[in-house]
């Protein structure tokens, strides 16, 4: 449990060489050596006192992490009820490579009273999916560095998820220009809540839906009839593999997709679309359901990009296996047609991206590639004016690799939608509203 430092052997030396000046030539000295020796001793006992204490710690834990917006905020209390305090430990919190740590240090010293409270509080920037918190480790040690502890997990860490933010502007957008646009418009009888003619009264009509208006001044029922709402199944993939993670802190393609996503979700919840999504990475695939109306499809949506994680584990060997996420897709799909987004990079598997496309659009689905050119928009913070240059000719080098796979994609008939960030959400709903009506 306990391990010595290289203060120790020089603290051995100087004692042994105070014992041989004691024993040798100066009897004087051995009360000095004696003194020592105790010393050390009692830094040995010190430390397994303070060992005995860490070990019946009590952890109290919180992670308070909402939406993107908001940030994480990790609150860690050691609650020690023993008589013998934790007078000196590291700790030490480990945490995925992405997180940014923003108040807070990752370690340091803290102190344990006996019979008292230490409370740790960390602040991390939020971003989108779930995260993980490896843990709190202490390494306890005497006052004189003579000795140390092994790393003691006194908390073995949490998961925690974030939900992407909708974006008001673009929302905003959205509602205006379908309502501009008449998009939304099916022009067709049937379930909804806009009025669309008055027709004579049937069995079965609600009377709610009666005009008493016709009735009294003509002696005859009629009631009004909605116009049906334009809409279809929505299915949204989104690849969350390491790829997707490259780029500037909350605009990575993987962050940008989920907030399009939520946005658009919360649009065509509100307009009574059917929806549902999932998760792809080198883990495998998370499907969450089929799709479903309203609020609920909205849960749904954002529950699903909230579990997008990055694959710590795995390597750049390691790619998204396409086949397998068909096979989990399909059964979830509806009979009918649906809308199928896949938000992906096309580039390094061009080829199986179009292999599952082309399956996808034989079952009678309207499947588009939506690619988030987010290199357009990152831009270097702190970098030094002659590492600029070299900066901007690696962006254009990713931007003209992920253009020639949305060209192949192109060329094979893939619709891809691959427009500036603020244009992509536009797009989509008009392509859905066109299609729909």
């Amino acid at each position: 449990m306990t391990n010595p430092t290289h203060r120790f052997s020089a603290y051995m030396a100087v004692t042994a060489l105070v014992i041989a000046v004691a024993v040798f030539i100066e009897p004087g000295a051995l009360p000095i050596a004696a003194t020592l020796l105790a010393l050390e001793i009692a830094m040995y006992f010190h430390l397994w006192l303070s060992i005995g204490a860490v070990n019946k710690l009590e952890v109290e834990a919180s992670i308070d992490a909402f939406t993107d917006r908001e940030p994480v905020v990790v609150r860690i209390r050691l609650v020690n009820r023993g008589l013998y305090p934790v007078l000196l430990a590291e700790y030490s919190l480990g945490y995925e490579p992405i997180l940014r740590l923003e108040k807070g240090c990752k370690a340091g010293i803290l102190t344990v009273p006996s019979r008292g409270v230490a409370e740790l509080v960390f602040v991390f920037g939020a971003r989108v999916g779930m995260h993980r918190i490896d843990g709190l480790t202490l390494v306890v040690r005497d006052f004189l560095g003579l000795f140390k502890s092994q790393p003691l997990v006194v908390w073995k860490g949490s998961s925690f998820k974030v939900i992407p933010s909708t974006e008001a502007t673009v929302l905003k957008r959205l509602y205006l220009y379908t309502r501009s646009s008449g998009l939304v418009r099916s022009r067709r009888p049937g379930e909804g809540i806009e009025f669309y003619d008055v027709r004579d009264y049937r069995p079965g009509d609600e009377l709610r839906r009666v005009v008493w208006r016709i009735y009294a001044t003509r002696q005859k029922l009629a009631v009004w009839e909605a116009e049906r709402e334009s809409y279809q199944a929505i299915v949204y993939v989104i690849n969350s593999s390491r790829d997707m993670w490259i780029g500037a802190p909350k605009a990575t393609p993987v962050e940008h997709s989920a907030r399009v996503i939520a946005s658009i979700a919360r649009y065509a919840a509100s307009r009574g679309y059917l929806q549902t999504a999932a998760v792809v990475n080198e883990y495998g695939t998370r499907v969450f359901g089929g799709p479903v109306f309203g609020r609920q499809g909205l849960t749904r949506v954002l529950e699903a990009l909230a579990n997008a994680s990055l694959c710590t584990l795995c390597t750049e060997e390691d790619q998204v296996n396409w086949s397998a996420a068909l096979a989990s897709i399909l059964p979830v799909l509806p009979r009918e047609r649906a809308f199928i987004f896949i938000f992906t990079k096309t580039t390094p598997n061009t080829e199986r991206l179009l292999d599952l496309v082309t399956k996808l659009s034989s079952l009678g689905h309207r499947v588009y590639v939506v690619a988030p050119i987010t290199v357009t928009y990152d831009i270097s913070h702190g970098l030094p004016q002659k590492f600029i240059d070299v900066y901007r000719a690696r962006q254009l080098e990713v931007a003209a690799e992920e253009l020639r796979g949305i060209e192949l994609l192109r060329k094979a008939g893939v619709r891809v939608i691959a427009v500036s960030p603020q244009l992509v959400a536009q797009r989509i709903v008009q392509a859905l509203e066109l299609i729909s009506a």
